[in-house]
């Protein structure tokens, strides 16, 4: 039997690439899938071919703790359990670092490392009654090497990944896993937003990966609980070796940002922006 079959596993960010795509991957795997986002008429679009029938589909401000409460709340009543929270709802806006409004840095932190840190707390109650359960925190490669241009959004992911390290650490033999995934640059709605902005060239050094390529990595992270997850799993551990010598990776950052400013320019070019 698939080690998603019959659970019960909840998705933030659900009406988005990432989101979706794993919505969809649990669904087809025997998952009963409940889709969270800010707005249900976008959750509605999402097509799970058939595992929809068992799905819901709620409305959730991942930055406001007290919904996280209520729809926790409603998943145990209704589906008797929460076996999988994927934390994945996240926002980006490039902006040097004395650029970005006021409200912008407060909307990163609420949304990319609080909205992780509520949503873990209300799973972690009901999985603690129930004695098991998994969490995946989505996060970002970002959260490793350091992204010019875009240093809120950088910040909230190195975050989130330190709160999973430890969260895994506090929960070992609970029967909870806490699992981090940090993707590189991924063919998503967002990245289409950072394309148009100058701010973002670290975020086009590489070829971005499809939604489906993160998604099996969270299914992935739900079966083996590894504290974290690469993907791709080469460039990832390339930038943990680089991060051990911070004063060489500032010497190669300017190669990386004209490689990544040539690949925005090409992708422009090619929407016609």
């Amino acid at each position: 039997m698939d080690h998603l079959q019959g659970k019960v596993t909840l998705i933030t960010g659900a009406a988005g690439g990432i989101g979706r795509a794993t919505a969809r991957l649990f669904a087809g795997r025997g998952a009963r899938v409940v889709l969270t986002a800010r707005d249900p008429a976008r959750l509605e679009a999402v097509d799970l071919g058939p595992g929809d029938a068992g799905a819901l589909r709620l409305r959730l401000d991942v930055a406001v703790p007290s919904a996280w409460d209520e729809v926790v709340g409603q998943v145990v009543r209704e589906c008797g359990r929460l076996d999988v929270l994927v934390n994945n709802a996240g926002v980006v806006q490039p902006a040097l670092a004395d650029a970005l409004s006021l409200a912008e840095l407060e909307r990163h932190v609420a949304v990319n490392l609080l909205g992780t840190i509520h949503g873990c707390r209300a799973a972690l109650r009901a999985m603690r009654a129930q004695g098991s359960g998994c969490i995946v925190n989505v996060a970002s490669l970002g959260g490793i090497m350091p992204l010019p241009g875009e240093a809120a959004y950088c910040a909230t992911k190195y975050g989130v990944r330190g709160y999973t390290f430890a969260l895994h650490a506090e929960l070992r033999g609970t029967g909870i896993g806490a699992c981090v995934v940090s993707p590189d640059s991924t063919d998503t709605a967002q990245l289409a937003h950072e394309l148009v902005h100058d701010e973002a060239r670290m975020s086009f050094v590489n070829a971005p990966l499809r939604p489906e390529a993160v998604a099996r990595a969270i299914a992935a992270a739900v079966r083996t609980r590894r504290p974290e997850i690469l993907v791709p799993g080469a460039m990832g551990l390339l930038a943990r070796i680089a991060m051990a010598f911070p004063g060489l990776v500032s010497l190669v950052l300017p190669l990386l940002l004209r490689s990544g400013a040539r690949r925005m320019a090409r992708e422009r070019r090619a929407r016609g922006l």
